[in-house]
């Protein structure tokens, strides 16, 4: 049995056909990234294992926005410098790639169109090994920060993911 520390955070869908575990490390690692970039948008990339029932994704791993990315106030262009080797180092500990995460600064963790087409451009990708890549979106700023996650399965709707309460 998976072992949750309070910090940790763990999205689901109501039918619990998906579900997300974010580690309290990497939120607070991905909180910094968001500090470091505030005013300006921020992301990257999101790696882990999927449970033996593949209905969990566990996030283990967190690539901040690589060289060449470029962003504002309202935008984010993840850059790729440097994705590859890193994925693929490790793809070799079986740890794989997951999806994206990014930061809507002094906005909400909503999504907008643009992530939307980006996340099935991703899902519909066959160099992504990821028919299903989940999207994790900060929204807020330091000390009221926000988060939404949502999957997107080839063909379909996307899916928002609901936190789901920890009970120590």
């Amino acid at each position: 049995m998976k072992r949750y520390m309070m910090n940790d955070l763990i999205f689901a869908e109501q039918s619990q056909r998906f579900k997300v575990y974010i580690p309290g490390y990497l939120l607070i690692e991905i909180q910094k990234q968001c500090i470091l970039a505030y005013p300006n948008e921020t992301g990257g990339i999101l790696a882990g294992k999927y449970s033996r029932e593949l209905d969990c994704a566990y996030i283990s791993e967190l690539l901040k926005a690589p060289p060449g990315s470029k962003s504002g106030r309202t935008w984010f262009l993840r850059g790729i410098k440097g994705i590859k080797k890193k994925l693929d180092r490790l793809w070799n500990k079986k740890t794989y790639y997951l999806g994206e995460w990014h930061y809507h600064p002094d906005n909400s963790s909503t999504l907008s169109n643009q992530d939307i087409k980006q996340m099935f451009s991703i899902s519909n990708n066959p160099n992504y090994k990821c028919p299903e890549p989940i999207l994790f979106i900060v929204g807020g700023k330091q000390n009221s920060w926000e988060y939404s996650v949502y999957v997107f399965p080839q063909c379909e709707k996307y899916i928002h993911l609901n936190l789901v309460e920890l009970h120590s």
